[in-house]
């Protein structure tokens, strides 16, 4: 649903819209999300992460001059517990979002978009932040997903430390990295508290 409102300043800014959006008090569509780490280099002391939602029929635009329409989007934390060395699980909700006319037009439909983690080894500044992601197909296929990384810069020594994407694809890494490899595999579970 796009707003069309003609009047220069009429739709609202990104943090008004940002003040209005309200979570479900009563989720029911949970999703057990299992972390496992393998052939690390070491231990990860923090495992935090966050869960992306996007309205996706719903768009504003708040600045009139720019023209960009963009989506009401959210993102809630994930905490994940630790259930050994190398695995956390974390529970997100598909629904963690009230659906509600938040722009005065009708109903907008929360979608749970990604599932987002970073793993650090020692929890300091300077450690390398090693992101591993689910996507709204991964979530609802109830589909794991594991990110290869090298472990030659672990944990870290950037003053303000770095992300590492990592890459799906092991083979993209080149041959003298093969064995200087870890991963993360993030496994979603529908129904699962």
């Amino acid at each position: 649903m796009t707003s069309d409102k003609s009047s220069p300043g009429s739709d609202p800014s990104t943090a008004e819209m940002e003040a209005k959006y309200k979570r479900n008090p009563a989720p029911k569509q949970p999703y057990q999300i299992v972390l496992k780490i393998e052939d690390a280099p070491g231990p990860f002391a923090k495992v935090e992460g966050f869960a992306s939602y996007e309205a996706t029929e719903c768009t504003y635009i708040p600045d009139p001059i720019a023209g960009v329409p963009l989506k009401p989007s959210s993102d809630i934390p994930m905490e994940f517990s630790k259930v050994d060395e190398s695995t956390y699980i974390a529970t997100v909700y598909a629904d963690a979002m009230l659906d509600e006319d938040y722009l005065g037009e009708g109903l907008c439909h929360w979608r749970l978009m990604s599932v987002n983690s970073r793993a650090k080894a020692t929890g300091a500044k300077t450690d390398v932040r090693y992101v591993a992601n689910l996507w709204s197909d991964d979530l609802n296929a109830q589909k794991a997903r594991t990110t290869y990384y090298v472990n030659n810069e672990y944990p870290g020594s950037e003053p303000d430390g770095r992300s590492d994407q990592g890459n799906f694809d092991r083979s993209k890494y080149k041959a003298e990295f093969q064995d200087q490899l870890f991963s993360i595999t993030l496994t979603p579970k529908a129904g699962t508290p």
